[in-house]
């Protein structure tokens, strides 16, 4: 028997709007036109120039809501991977290249920084700064120090301000000793630490993504469920530079979503009206307020935030399997530009079908798709409260 495919439309706003697709179609053109050589017996060249058109084409259905399909609510999370940092400035910057963030000394990165600092120097001028902010506002700020102390120790008698050890006084921690520091201080119930920590988030260690080394990311998450969640941090202090690749919280939703607990009419009432009236915002956005961000709850939110950016297309794969199922379910993606090989695009590379879309601008999240809807047809079948549609996406990977 078939099941549907569960696909998500990605909003700018980090929302996503999920459908049940029966029929699930993927075109590419490569654009290439062959031309037959005079005299040379039907011989023909053509031109390759990796011009690809690209097309997915969706067919389902959308139902009423009932009690067994309204979502829960789910916590905003984030990551920070110490293993990898974003390398800064020039080319390496427009590529969001990486590099080892551990014990490479290069300016102001945690490395040279330990290393400058004295025992227990809060104070220091580049002292890295950590800063989350909870649910309810309230911010902790997490000093990355050289210290002889035990970690969790708050500062200036303020419960929200802690330091973590990333230097043992004679050497530099690896990236795995930091991931567990930090996750540790924000998982300890002891001291002052529970008061902004422990008591709002919680933290695990994964495997990077970028490294492929085991307990280098510390994935944070709410402990409050809800939109309230999704936010700009983890931020680090502004002059630390080649800071550790992190991404910010988001997915963050309210018990019932926005798209959920809707009926089939109610559903495709928004989905048109967006589709007809909506637009990416493009270099408006920074022009309105360079402060504010898309996705965080903020004003733009309202005027650009419905604005389809991309799409969460689920696969059965081999690659990663483990528990004795024989597939494990991770999300298509398909990565431009000029600099993949081979390995970028294996299947290995792809996420789990559960990755919440860190950011809709990135070219290079690997959780979604980028690009748009172009094409959208709703049926009514004979008055029932149930549609059939034919939706038309287009990667694409910038959109004025």
């Amino acid at each position: 028997m078939a099941v549907n495919i569960p696909v998500r439309l990605v909003r700018k706003d980090g929302e996503t709007i999920p459908l049940n697709v029966t029929t699930l179609t993927l075109d590419v053109d490569r654009s290439i036109n062959p031309h037959t050589i005079p005299f040379a017996g039907g011989e023909r060249f053509a031109f390759d120039l990796n011009m690809s058109k690209a097309v997915i084409l969706l067919e389902g259905v959308i139902t009423d809501d009932d009690l067994v399909s309204i979502e829960l609510g789910n916590s905003a999370s984030s990551s920070i991977d110490f293993s990898r940092r974003r390398e800064q400035g020039g080319l390496n910057k427009l590529l969001k290249k990486t590099a080892t963030l551990i014990g490479d000394g290069a300016g102001n990165d945690l490395t040279s920084l330990a290393e400058s600092m004295t025992a227990d120097n809060f104070d220091h001028k580049y002292t890295p700064q950590l800063t989350l902010k909870a649910a309810d506002n309230e911010e902790a700020v997490i000093y990355f120090i050289k210290s002889s102390t035990a970690q969790g120790y708050n500062l200036g008698g303020s419960s929200n301000k802690y330091h973590v050890a990333i230097h043992d006084t004679v050497n530099m921690n690896t990236a795995d000793e930091i991931a567990t520091n930090l996750t540790n201080l924000i998982n300890s119930s002891a001291g002052p630490t529970s008061n902004a920590l422990s008591s709002r988030f919680t933290a695990s260690l994964e495997t990077s993504t970028h490294s492929g080394e085991a307990n280098t990311v510390v994935k944070i998450t709410q402990d409050t469920v809800g939109k309230a969640g999704n936010n700009n941090t983890p931020s680090f202090k502004s002059g630390t530079q080649f800071t550790p690749i992190h991404t910010r919280f988001k997915g963050g939703r309210d018990s019932g979503g926005e798209f959920t607990n809707m009926s089939a009419g109610d559903k495709v009432m928004s989905l048109y009206a967006t589709l007809n009236n909506s637009n990416d915002g493009g270099s408006i956005v920074p022009l309105i307020n360079a402060t504010q961000r898309i996705g965080t709850g903020n004003k733009l939110d309202t005027k650009y935030g419905d604005y389809i950016k991309g799409i969460q297309i689920p696969f059965n794969s081999t690659i990663g399997s483990t528990g004795g199922d024989k597939y494990v379910a991770k999300n298509f993606f398909m990565p431009t530009g000029p600099f993949h090989d081979q390995d970028s695009k294996h299947p290995e590379q792809a996420e789990n079908a559960s990755s919440e879309v860190s950011n809709p601008q990135d070219n290079n999240d690997k959780a979604f798709i980028k690009g748009t809807v172009t094409k959208a047809t709703f049926v009514q079948m004979g008055g029932e409260p149930i549609y059939q549609f034919n939706i038309q996406f287009v990667p694409v990977d910038h959109i004025i």
